[in-house]
């Protein structure tokens, strides 16, 4: 899981809660960049036709901060291109909810960094997958490193929190530990991986970006080896387990988290194809309920199950299933 996921990990049992502790809302599709390992697909013109429109937004955001969901996060796509991030960052932190931005880095401009911070804006994740020019840049097809390096200085100058996220292939494996470094020279408060899912783009780049089993064991080992040796400066936190068994256990314990997507339809988890709910004609109360009762659905415990002998599964997860 991502980053976002470990925040509601640790925390009360789904059936013990109102509503969710934790939204994280991809509010776009649409991105500049075109990355070789997107788990969303997004991309310059991947917006989808049905992203919700202003009304339809801020009528969401209401009923989240009146429900007293505590935790949001805006992704993407890229959040902020969307022409109404702002408005709905200013919403959220004036309601008094916190609120993470998960981007790629290519808009931290001083203003936008310090407009971030004044309208209380809790932290701000920045995709680094890479220590080098060379390696990011060949992950992040459109992006480029050095955008994104000048953009976390502006980040640290604003005092804005800072977390790293950093997803390995074979060709950027070798360098996380000068990426752990990096990010610790660039005022990150926290530092996030696991393994690369096999979803979205890295279906169809897989044979060249999934890292060998005894690159992923060093990998790990560095890992264990930084977390340690930051234990007191930085939180470097990292998933070594498999997708297959973070939603083994997941099924038995679901965080108290709901992925909503640009178009207003509402995920029980990101590596799952499942649809809970829709906020444009149902309640947070409603959909609430059904992610509950979805994880005991056949359906879901059926395709985990499925994942035993065929893994690749995962390539279909936005083919949608409603439950």
């Amino acid at each position: 899981m991502s980053g976002s996921a470990a925040v509601a990990a640790g925390r009360p049992e789904t059936a013990d809660l109102g509503a969710p502790l934790y939204v994280a809302w991809q509010i776009t599709n649409e991105c500049n960049l075109a990355c070789l390992h997107c788990i969303e697909e997004s991309g310059p013109g991947k917006a989808f036709k049905d992203e919700l429109s202003e009304a339809s937004i801020f009528d969401i955001l209401k009923q989240l901060m009146d429900d007293g969901v505590p935790y949001l996060s805006f992704s993407g796509g890229e959040p902020m291109i969307h022409p109404l991030f702002f408005d709905m960052v200013k919403y959220v932190c004036d309601r008094g909810a916190e609120l993470k931005v998960e981007t790629n880095g290519h808009f931290l401009s001083p203003e936008n960094c310090r407009r971030m911070k004044d309208l209380g804006v809790k932290a701000v994740q920045v995709s680094l997958d890479g220590a080098s020019r060379d390696s990011f840049n060949k992950m992040r097809v459109r992006g480029e490193f050095n955008t994104v390096i000048e953009g976390m200085k502006q980040l640290r100058d604003v005092e804005l929190d800072i977390e790293i996220n950093f997803s390995p292939t074979r060709f950027n494996v070798d360098e996380i530990g000068r990426a752990v470094d990096l990010a610790h020279h660039l005022g990150a408060a926290s530092f996030y991986s696991g393994r690369t899912m096999y979803t979205g783009n890295a279906v169809k780049t897989w044979g060249k970006l999934v890292p060998s089993e005894d690159q992923y064991t060093e990998y790990f080992a560095v890992l264990h080896a930084k977390a340690a040796e930051y234990s007191d400066r930085m939180r470097v936190h990292f998933h070594e387990m498999g997708l297959l068994e973070e939603l083994q256990y997941r099924r038995h314990h679901p965080a108290a988290l709901l992925i909503l997507l640009p178009n207003g339809l509402v995920k029980i988890v990101n590596a799952l194809p499942f649809i809970c709910g829709d906020l444009r004609t149902q309640s947070l109360g409603e959909v609430w309920g059904n992610f509950q009762r979805a994880w005991k659905d056949e359906r879901v415990t059926g395709f985990i199950d499925e994942m035993v002998t065929d893994p690749g599964k995962t390539a279909s997860l936005h083919q949608w299933i409603y439950v």
